[in-house]
């Protein structure tokens, strides 16, 4: 069952950086996605404070990272036998998060016009990567 849910929340990943491409793709090419993307980052900047959620929600990736490194560093001192598979998830959740962090600071809406769609899919493709990590470390320290 657990291996089920890993496998459906690695393919859910993979189909969300794959619609972010796409979403990109579609940006650039067709104009009646690139109004519609205009008309929602409008939409957005006008209705919600989008750098204050951007802030916090970069805010909690790093914290939950940091966590994640400290309960790996953590089990690894203690002898807990780790495998390759948790390092392997590790490291590709630092990279992510560190995608993350630089796409949303280092981008904009004129760099980007899709940038708050792209922003928010990173975001959660972190954040199941961080749920993942978890579960399988809190798993392997029992």
């Amino acid at each position: 069952m657990k291996k089920i849910l890993y496998r459906l929340a690695t393919i859910l990943q993979i189909f969300l950086i794959i619609t972010a491409y796409v979403i990109q793709t579609l940006a650039m090419k067709k104009m009646g996605v690139m109004r519609f993307i205009v008309y929602m980052n409008h939409t957005w900047k006008e209705l919600y404070p989008i750098d204050k959620f951007q802030y916090i929600t970069i805010s909690i990736l790093a914290i939950l990272t940091v966590i994640i490194l400290i309960i790996f560093f953590k089990n690894r001192k203690n002898g807990t036998v780790l495998d390759k598979m948790a390092l392997r998830m590790v490291v590709l959740l630092t990279i992510m998060t560190l995608v993350s962090v630089l796409f949303t600071f280092g981008f904009s809406t004129e760099d980007y016009r899709s940038y708050y769609f792209i922003s928010f899919i990173l975001v959660m493709v972190t954040l199941i990567q961080d749920i993942k990590c978890f579960v399988y470390l809190r798993k392997r320290a029992l």
